[in-house]
């Protein structure tokens, strides 16, 4: 199939360059304009424990890509940008969308209202993906392991058409019924993410330490109460295991190559602004909204992510009325 990839970093960039590989038709647009002039000049490189390998893709950066597309414009388009950055990528992409074309979003958090307010509901597909990746500089990601992906209508129910074609060009797919269920199983999944980046372990500890299981799975419960679907289990975690999960999650991470979250690296490497906004407005309660606070101080430089931050929210969380 022919796709346009907005947003080439660690998701879409390596999906794009799975497509490519494969012989699909891919464009990928970015708003790093190093990134796309190192990957039109030396193709895009995947490297890591499950791939190592460079292909030829073209790229383009945002003002670009209207000059770039055909008459008929975009029929299948992808956004991998950041949840901050969804309404900027569908704007983009409102210029360019041919009438009959949809967009399918591969982000975290529960960004397909904000793309169809723009495009239409009608013209979003769903993803829930937890291929770990970290984009390492202009032409380079990381891809640290194989984990779960699938793709969805929004409404739920049979698999359509479309969702069959992506599902079958895009690297580790499967098509589901409850897309839905897949985000809010993440959302939980990443609440828990979301505390261990604000200190300086790594994914598979801030996991497994003892003292700071009942934090994990407070948190990760508050998320599941809020969900209206079924929450779907994925690599390890089961909603109504939670206990259970923490240990299998920590063993799926200590797999990987990836070893910290893109949160830690968004907050200490590339010290820019997370997503923790938008996921807030997915997930409410005492112990993310502590989580919160704890990673907008380190956002504007008044805390740094250490283990200390771990523990205050472990001692939160151990003073609540009613704390698991």
């Amino acid at each position: 199939m022919d796709i346009t990839i907005i947003g080439a970093g660690a998701i879409g960039g390596t999906i794009g360059a799975h497509m490519a590989r494969a012989g699909h038709g891919v464009l990928l647009c970015d708003a790093d304009a190093d990134h796309v002039a190192a990957i039109n000049a030396h193709g895009l490189h995947i490297e890591g424990p499950v791939e190592d390998f460079t292909v030829r893709v073209d790229a383009v950066t945002p003002e670009e890509l209207p000059s770039r597309v055909g008459a008929g414009g975009v029929g299948a388009a992808v956004v991998a940008v950041k949840s901050l950055h969804t309404a900027s990528a569908a704007r983009v992409l409102a210029e360019v969308l041919a009438p009959d074309g949809y967009v399918l979003t591969t982000q975290n958090g529960l960004t397909a209202d904000t793309l169809s307010a723009v495009v239409g509901a009608e013209r979003v597909v769903s993803s829930f993906i937890n291929v770990g990746a970290d984009y390492l500089e202009p032409g380079r990601i990381l891809q640290g392991n194989i984990a779960a992906f699938r793709i969805g209508e929004l409404a739920g129910g049979a698999i359509t058409p479309r969702v069959g074609l992506l599902a079958d060009a895009m690297p580790y797919a499967l098509p589901t019924e409850n897309v839905l269920g897949y985000l809010w199983g993440k959302e939980a999944y990443g609440a828990m993410l979301w505390a261990g980046a604000v200190s300086d372990l790594t994914i598979a500890d801030s996991l497994s330490l003892p003292e700071y299981r009942e934090l994990m799975i407070a948190v990760a419960q508050e998320a599941i109460d809020q969900a209206p679907v079924q929450v779907e289990s994925f690599d390890g975690f089961v909603p109504d295991d939670l206990p259970g999960s923490l240990d299998r999650l920590a063993t799926f991470n200590r797999r990987s190559a990836k070893a910290r979250s893109g949160i830690w690296r968004d907050l200490m490497v590339r010290k820019r602004k997370t997503e923790v906004d938008e996921v807030h407005k997915d997930i409410q309660g005492p112990v993310f909204d502590r989580i919160v606070a704890m990673v907008h101080d380190v956002e504007e430089g008044r805390r740094t992510c250490e283990r200390a931050n771990l523990d205050e929210l472990a001692a939160f969380v151990h003073d609540l009325p009613t704390h698991v």
